[in-house]
């Protein structure tokens, strides 16, 4: 009998251990932090491409053919361009004495003759004499006369007059939109002389 009661306390206390155990392990378990995950809503981000866009040149649809008569388009319009400023200068290449003289090639490039309406700035070399002696044309004048100026398809014709210290200068320009080529007669009373050149924008003192 006594051995029954030892055995049911036994079995008792067991059964009150494993609740306690098991409440124990339950609590320990619930005590565990849980870490929630909220979804966090954005403004939507729209990628824009900052390299700017140029459009492309016309001349890249023409063929080559038409690019070439575009160019050439161009540069009779620049030469028509700079004869409606009447600023320009010419530069010589080559001279050559009229009527008959030899033509001699221009090699130095401080020779220049520069026109405007308001300043006539000439530097040209000249033949003088029977002995063609090689002087130089070096004067500055204000006194512009007589300026016309024609164009006759691809040519330009232009004329004036000039006076230095009583010394009267006539020029003459045949001016070409198609080569560019440039032909100035000055006559003056020391003689005639004939440049072949071309002309352009001022770009430095020479």
């Amino acid at each position: 009998m006594r051995a029954l009661i030892t055995l049911l306390m036994l079995a008792a206390t067991t059964h009150a251990m494993a609740q306690n155990t098991t409440q124990q392990l339950s609590i320990e378990r619930d005590s565990v932090p849980v870490t929630t995950i909220v979804p966090v809503e954005q403004t939507p981000y729209t990628s824009t491409d900052s390299i700017a866009q140029t459009a492309p040149s016309p001349e890249k649809f023409l063929s080559r053919r038409e690019q070439r008569a575009e160019r050439a388009r161009l540069y009779a319009f620049s030469i028509d361009s700079l004869v409606a400023t009447r600023s320009f200068a010419f530069y010589p290449t080559a001279m050559q004495a009229v009527p008959d003289g030899e033509i001699r090639m221009v090699y130095a490039d401080y020779f220049y003759a520069y026109f405007s309406p308001v300043m006539v700035e000439v530097h040209l070399p000249m033949e003088r004499g029977t002995m063609r002696q090689i002087s130089i044309i070096n004067f500055d004048s204000s006194e512009m006369e007589d300026f016309a100026s024609a164009k006759f398809q691809t040519q330009w014709n232009i004329s004036f007059s000039v006076d230095d210290r009583g010394k009267k200068y006539d020029f003459a320009l045949v001016i070409s939109t198609v080569t560019g080529q440039t032909e100035l007669t000055v006559e003056s009373p020391d003689g005639a002389m004939r440049y072949i050149g071309s002309v352009g924008q001022r770009t430095r003192e020479r």
